[in-house]
């Protein structure tokens, strides 16, 4: 695969130790506050053999402490409580401010990202999507890829989005499913939800014993264990809909449940909500206005930057998403210097 200029720039200045020079010169305002945003840390030996979805997947449980250790060794990681603190009291933040995030509350956060993170001594938040928390359900996402790759070969007409599709080897399976998800983001939820029940009923029965899906999710008992070790739990809804294109009953419901679960499991404030998926278009001013109205004081999304305290818009804050593609050299160079290589 070819390679931007970019890309090869951003190799370049984080493999040949500028990245850390910069930052020993004293890089980093107490007006900024950048956040990195994961889903799963898990090693994958095979991409062909496995049968979730691989874009889930940020990180390598190696790779992911070597960009912890980097945090930890130049930058300062926070809470949301810590930054909300400051906040209040009319504090700027500590030099080099992070804050490491997670989406959704996949199980590998617990097996495979808490003892990095608890032996480094870098606290995180998981943005739970909690009516999956202690559930043998996979996240629905998770399913749709799940449930194309281990379907038998042949067509599959999917009436709900009116599309047609042909498996046969695993990359014509990833891209039914990119395709099928992309469109599933878009389409009004009674769509979403009538596209995700057909699939389950034209394909469960048809997953092979040795594709049986295991546990997806965190359960409460984890939380609690991590909570009390200084991981910090936030909203990520309960069902993990997108928000934007819900009645706003069922929008009140998602977001305050949520938030009324995380609080009553964990007995700690819940006042941060990222938005699912949280690209433009999956929340709006109507979703913003609820989660006021829930209590949540900070809103997250899934756009790309650097939060600067002195003109931040509290319910559109910015993360850079780690990806499994993206090398040391690059988070490195991604963090250093977010506007050229981010």
């Amino acid at each position: 695969m070819r390679r931007g200029k970019k890309a090869l720039l951003g190799e370049a200045f984080g493999a040949t130790g500028l990245a850390s020079a910069f930052l020993r010169l004293g890089l980093g305002s107490a007006q900024q506050l950048r956040m990195l945003t994961y889903h799963r840390v898990l090693d994958v030996a095979d991409e062909d053999r496995f049968a979730a979805d691989p874009e889930l997947v940020s990180a390598g449980v190696h790779d992911f402490e070597a960009q912890m250790r980097f945090v930890r060794a130049h930058f300062t990681p926070l809470t949301f409580a810590q930054v909300l603190e400051a906040m209040d009291q009319g504090r700027p933040l500590p030099s080099r401010s992070l804050i490491v995030t997670f989406d959704d509350g996949h199980i590998d956060n617990y097996t495979n990202a808490f003892p990095v993170l608890r032996a480094l001594g870098v606290p995180a938040t998981i943005f739970l999507a909690t009516d999956y928390v202690g559930s043998s359900r996979m996240f629905w996402f998770d399913r749709i890829a799940h449930l194309l790759f281990a379907a038998p070969a042949g067509e599959l007409q999917v009436d709900a989005v009116s599309r047609h599709y042909t498996l046969a080897d695993v990359a014509s399976r990833r891209a039914a499913a990119s395709d099928l998800l992309g469109r599933l983001k878009r389409v009004p939820d009674a769509k979403r939800l009538a596209c995700i029940a057909e699939v389950e009923a034209r394909l469960a029965a048809q997953v092979p014993a040795h594709l049986a899906p295991a546990r997806s999710a965190v359960s409460w008992d984890e939380v609690r264990e991590m909570a009390d070790a200084g991981i910090e739990f936030c909203s990520h809804s309960s069902t993990h809909p997108i928000l934007s294109r819900i009645d706003d009953a069922m929008l009140w419901q998602e977001l305050s449940e949520s938030r009324q679960a995380i609080e009553r499991e964990t007995g700690r404030d819940v006042p941060v909500l990222a938005y699912p998926i949280g690209k433009q278009g999956t929340y709006d001013e109507r979703v913003i206005a609820t989660a006021r109205a829930c209590g949540y004081r900070l809103g997250i999304s899934y756009e790309t930057g650097i939060n600067l305290m002195t003109q931040m818009d509290h319910f559109s804050m910015r993360r850079f998403a780690v990806e499994r593609y993206t090398t040391q050299a690059m988070f490195k160079a991604m963090l250093c210097l977010p506007s050229v290589f981010a």
